[in-house]
């Protein structure tokens, strides 16, 4: 079975977010049966969770982009139709495609500064720079999904 590179990273950052999930549910579990049943909660189940839905997210932001499932405020593509309404949603597009790029580059920036600064997670022990260059990669795959989707002509958007 042949599969494309676009193909293979929608595959990948699925099976990511699925997994970062499933840890992110169990130590959840874990830490709250910890605490109710037995009285000894997990320390790192904090710092677990925060790791495992920034990572969910990122990697689920694929999916989002290449589909155009993101909210969207539709209040001038009932408005403006034809050339008009495609004018309007190339628009957003393109700066949606500004802010997200920002976005991927303030994640970079925020990577190498914690790099250079030594964080660490209190319980985890691993430096801070190791998680944000995941977050990092992934956004810049959810990057590369937002820009190879075109946006749809206002008339062919369903509801």
């Amino acid at each position: 079975m042949k599969m494309s590179f676009l193909s293979f990273l929608e595959y990948l950052c699925a099976k990511i977010s699925l997994l970062a999930l499933i840890v992110m549910a169990g130590v959840t579990f874990i830490d709250v049966f910890g605490r109710v049943v037995l009285n000894s909660p997990l320390g790192f189940a904090y710092e677990v969770v925060g790791i495992c839905l920034a990572i969910s997210f990122y990697a689920g932001l694929y999916h989002v982009h290449k589909k155009r499932k993101h909210i969207r405020i539709d209040l001038l593509e009932k408005i403006f139709y034809g050339r008009a309404g495609q004018f309007i949603s190339w628009l957003s597009y393109l700066v949606e495609i500004v802010f997200f790029t920002a976005l991927v580059i303030m994640i970079y920036q925020q990577t190498v500064e914690s790099k250079n600064f030594g964080e660490i997670f209190m319980f985890l022990g691993i430096e801070k720079w190791t998680v944000l260059a995941v977050m990092s990669v992934l956004s810049a795959i959810a990057l590369t999904s937002l820009l190879v989707t075109f946006p749809d002509s206002p008339s062919d958007i369903k509801e």
